[in-house]
């Protein structure tokens, strides 16, 4: 216990799935480390879905405090900005730096430690061939939740409608609003998109949503896993990701996903066994996803005990968090 790990992020005022991670590992570590949260928000501005206890967190006002301890941060500008602090105060601290996106852009302005965490193939090969660095210091790890399956029975019947869950934060790089403008009069009466969460968009594609059978949005949901148990496919179309913690939950609740090839996605959504790939082309989007009406019931059983198989071999919390463990302990090592 000798050790203090500060987890650290710039963004903990609102719920994503690199939040999630790093609450999660910070609450597994606390048995072996002196483990606290570091932000640069006041505490009352937390999201209280973290439940975050006031003695585990602190504001961040001197930079002194990291100084002989172990740092995960998880957010590529403010890893920039705590190794700018160490070269101008000469402060003592090993950082690993959780890589949880691919990025295209300021390589040239991206400072990073010597120790990197990537969250899937993609990162790293992102963190490679964009940013230059060596393959030797990257560990991959991937993101892992605890398992909340409970042998809830599927409703999929073949011919009945299929509720298709969009789960994601509602802004551009989401590609919500562009998912209604471009299907909507295209998707046949029995396929409905069903956004979940908020996010600066949501106005917006509330409004969208009016008066289209297609599509509707439910803000935001707090039990997940529990409401991803009543639908019958998980849906992403970004832009960018790193390894996303919703279609995680897809696998571990049997449901298949439909995923375009950005970030981590088809490490998780293997196309034909647990789930559907979306190219790049509206007309196609619509076609696989009209296509879901002819999917038979021992297909889409077929698909979600390979989504259970896949969730169980390489995304649970205790895989992950005993590779951060094997890490901080190696880390540790070379400070005493």
């Amino acid at each position: 216990m000798g050790l203090e790990v500060l987890s650290f992020t710039d963004d903990l005022h609102e719920y994503g799935g690199a939040q999630r991670i790093l609450m999660i590992v910070h609450h597994e570590i606390k048995g072996t480390y002196k483990a606290k949260i570091l932000g640069f928000k006041d505490y009352s501005n937390l999201h209280p879905k973290y439940n975050i206890a006031p003695s585990e967190y602190i504001k961040f006002r001197n930079p002194f405090l990291l100084n002989n301890k172990i740092l995960l941060v998880h957010s590529r500008k403010m890893m920039t900005v705590i190794m700018i602090l160490k070269r101008v105060f000469f402060l003592n601290f090993k950082a690993i730096y959780v890589a949880h996106s691919v990025y295209d852009t300021l390589n040239w302005a991206t400072l990073f430690p010597r120790d990197i965490v990537s969250i899937s193939n993609k990162v790293t090969e992102n963190l490679r061939n964009y940013f230059g660095l060596k393959g030797e210091n990257i560990k991959l790890i991937y993101n892992g939740l605890k398992d909340e399956y409970n042998n809830q029975p599927s409703n999929y019947l073949p011919g009945k409608q299929v509720i298709i869950a969009y789960p994601a934060k509602i802004y551009d790089l989401k590609r919500q609003l562009k998912i209604v403008e471009n299907l909507k009069g295209k998707l046949l009466p029995a396929i409905e998109i069903h956004f979940i969460g908020t996010g600066p968009q949501y106005d917006e594609l509330k409004e969208r949503c009016k008066n289209e059978p297609s599509f509707s949005t439910l803000g935001f949901v707090d039990r997940i896993p529990e409401y991803l148990a009543t639908v019958d496919y998980i849906m992403l179309y970004s832009e960018r990701e790193g390894l996303p913690t919703c279609l995680i939950e897809g696998l571990m609740m049997r449901k298949p996903l439909l995923v375009n090839d950005v970030g981590g996605n088809l490490e998780i959504a293997i196309p034909g066994k647990t789930g559907f790939k979306l190219e790049e082309d509206w007309n196609q989007v619509a076609l696989t996803l009209n296509n879901l009406v002819k999917i038979s019931a021992d297909e889409y059983e077929q698909m979600g005990s390979a989504c259970r198989a896949h969730y169980k071999s390489m995304f649970t919390q205790d895989k992950m968090v005993a590779k951060y463990q094997e890490k901080l302990q190696q880390l540790g090592e070379s400070i005493k």
